[in-house]
């Protein structure tokens, strides 16, 4: 199982049924994949509602698939770091996405002080770990201008 998950569920009615769509997502996968987006807020996204739809076999060309597209997304169940951006059913993906990304970048910096058998603890030397993150987004700053 992957170390970022959350629930996402919807309740609608149409024709008289009502209908509860959840799903766990995956939000290690939905980032790697870049699926969701630096805005998105308060809603179901877009990339994840034909997932809804398919969990209740509803076709995304139907009217219930319009009508779930109103609904309000409620979360739960956060697993790993999804847990610090959850607070009462809403999921913010903007500051999801920060932390996400920070954690990354980190993940990669304490990779090469490692294979460089630096013996660094990051939590109690700060300045290297900002020095060395910067070093970092400066050389793909490079990167993205020279190749």
């Amino acid at each position: 199982m992957s170390a970022n998950t959350i629930k996402v569920s919807t309740t609608f009615s149409f024709k008289g049924e009502t209908f509860s769509p959840s799903i766990i997502i995956d939000l290690d996968s939905l980032m790697k994949n870049s699926t969701i987006g630096e805005t998105e807020q308060d809603s179901i996204p877009a990339s994840l509602l034909p997932l809804l739809a398919a969990s209740i076999d509803i076709d995304t060309y139907s009217y219930a698939y319009e009508i779930m597209q109103a609904a309000e997304a409620v979360y739960s169940e956060p697993v790993g770091i999804a847990g610090n951006h959850l607070t009462e059913g809403k999921f913010n993906y903007p500051s999801f996405r920060k932390e996400w990304l920070d954690n990354e970048n980190l993940t990669i910096v304490q990779t090469i002080a490692d294979k460089h058998r630096l013996d660094i603890d990051f939590q109690e030397q700060s300045e290297l770990r900002d020095a060395l993150l910067d070093a970092f987004f400066e050389g793909k700053k490079f990167s993205k201008k020279h190749c």
